[in-house]
């Protein structure tokens, strides 16, 4: 195993050692895959996924905004990233010195790279978006990032440290300005000898999710996919889940068709940005040396377990998302199944990059999983289960249904190999610190059997059953309290 790590280490030295690859991480917000999110972006799947990897099992640490994308941006589990007294963002302390050393772009200007960032970054960006002695946003060259979410056009946008206000013109529409802004500065630094690293973040397909003008009429005649858990009355998961009320057909139902609706419709923009990035940088000569990925912070559920649209939750609607890359050693149409995730992101990107993984991150680069290099051993192992941490943000309603509430926070492991499917979740009253007591309620699905886990065998579970449960049990408690390269790998 020694002389294996070895000889993957000296490839990837060889690789940096040579001209830098550019790297672009293109990050959606509530984009899913489990209700088909992937599919309006027809040309992303041509130009990324089939000319490059996916990664099968991907999910996320905690699917909502702010804990997902300080994740993606240092490689650290939320849980080292925790505010010490339950505030923050979305309890997340983003504004510490901890946080702001930790930023990836930072590491990546000290790798040589230049580093843009478009969009959204944080959900508490007001340190950034100041009318008068706004800070500088750490870790990036040149930025345009948003200062205002919930909507498309008649943005705030903080570049590079002045605000900047967009109108309700049609070329005002919001993830044109950023596709646009994101390849003018790919221009300027391509003038230059730097390699670059772009983080490009639409909103879409947030909520409002609104369409650009010219795609207004697209999917006029689809509805929300109606999964076995649609509308379904699951009275033995946790309370979240079982106190739901039926979505009203006559009032929600058409709401929620029309949100599926213009999920998709936006994400065509989302698609255009695609196109534009790749063309540009084939036009350059700069796309075989390009590292393209796109990702989501998390899923998104349409009325799944009665609940009518957000995420918060440990089911595959909103911890699985989609992850496609495509660059240079990647094999076209290729796949990694081993099971990874958004605490991954950084330390991949740092590897491909040819830099040093800082040693407070906590994910692993999964970078030798889907580069060829020149020497074809066999790879190095890899894990098979993840850990989901998620603290309650009260009680959240949307269109009357509570979807969050005090004894919503959790831990839990999805497990995912050739033989076993699974998630054990332990759910926590009122909790919004680091430390949990004794757990109040219990779930445990075989998504093999169960895949819309409609059936909560925890109480029911035996033999080989029970012992994984434990197994997992233990795996998450060891795993919640890691820090740095001694979480387990």
């Amino acid at each position: 195993m020694a002389r294996l790590c070895l000889l993957f280490a000296l490839a990837f030295l060889e690789l940096s050692a040579a001209k830098k690859s550019h790297i672009i991480l293109i990050l959606t917000d509530d984009q899913d895959i489990t209700l088909g999110g992937l599919e309006p972006m027809k040309n992303a799947v041509e130009m990324i996924q089939k000319e490059g990897a996916t990664l099968d099992n991907f999910f996320v640490t905690t699917p909502v905004c702010c804990p997902s994308r300080a994740t993606i941006l240092t490689g650290m589990y939320p849980h080292n990233i925790h505010s010490t007294d339950g505030a923050g963002c979305m309890h997340m302390n983003v504004t510490g010195e901890d946080f702001v050393g930790a930023m990836m772009g930072k590491w990546l200007q000290k790798a040589g790279y230049a580093t843009g960032q478009f969009g959204k970054l944080l959900n508490n960006m007001k340190p950034y978006c100041s009318e008068q002695n706004a800070e500088i946003l750490p870790g990036f060259d040149s930025y345009l990032t948003m200062c205002n979410y919930g909507r498309y056009f008649e943005n705030t946008f903080s570049k590079n440290g002045h605000l900047m206000t967009t109108g309700k013109k049609p070329s005002d529409y919001l993830t044109s300005v950023l596709g646009n802004a994101s390849i003018e500065w790919m221009k300027s630094v391509l003038e230059g000898d730097k390699p670059l690293f772009a983080y490009i973040a639409p909103h879409a397909p947030h909520i409002p999710a609104t369409p650009a003008p010219w795609y207004m009429d697209n999917y006029s005649d689809m509805k929300a996919p109606r999964t076995p858990n649609y509308n379904y009355s699951a009275l033995d998961h946790h309370f979240v889940i079982r106190q739901q009320q039926p979505i009203n057909v006559q009032k929600e139902e058409g709401e929620i068709d029309e949100l599926f609706r213009n999920r998709w419709r936006s994400l065509l923009s989302v698609d255009d940005l695609v196109v534009g990035v790749i063309k540009f940088l084939e036009e350059k000569g700069e796309l075989n040396n390009t590292y393209v990925m796109l990702t989501s912070d998390h899923g998104y559920q349409l009325g799944q377990f009665r609940l009518p649209m957000c995420k918060l939750q440990v089911y595959e609607h909103d911890i699985r998302v989609p992850f496609i890359i495509r660059g240079p050693g990647i094999p076209a149409n290729s796949h990694f199944k081993g099971v990874a995730g958004n605490v991954d992101i950084a330390p991949t990107i740092m590897e491909l990059a040819g830099a040093e993984i800082p040693s407070f991150m906590n994910g692993r680069s999964f970078a030798k999983q889907i580069v060829q290099t020149g020497n074809q051993e066999e790879k190095e192992p890899w894990r098979n289960m993840y850990m989901i941490e998620y603290w309650s943000l009260g009680n959240v309603t949307r269109m009357d249904h509570l979807v969050d509430g005090v004894n919503d926070t959790y831990l839990a492991a999805r497990l995912v190999n050739s033989t076993h499917n699974y998630v054990y979740a332990e759910y926590y009253p009122g909790t919004t610190q680091l430390e949990f007591g004794e757990p109040v309620e219990y779930e445990f699905y075989n998504l093999d059997h169960d895949p819309w886990q409609l059936k909560n065998t925890y109480s029911t579970a035996e033999g080989s059953d029970r012992m994984l449960m434990e197994e997992m049990r233990k795996y998450v408690h060891q795993e919640y309290g890691c820090v740095g390269h001694h979480c387990p790998q």
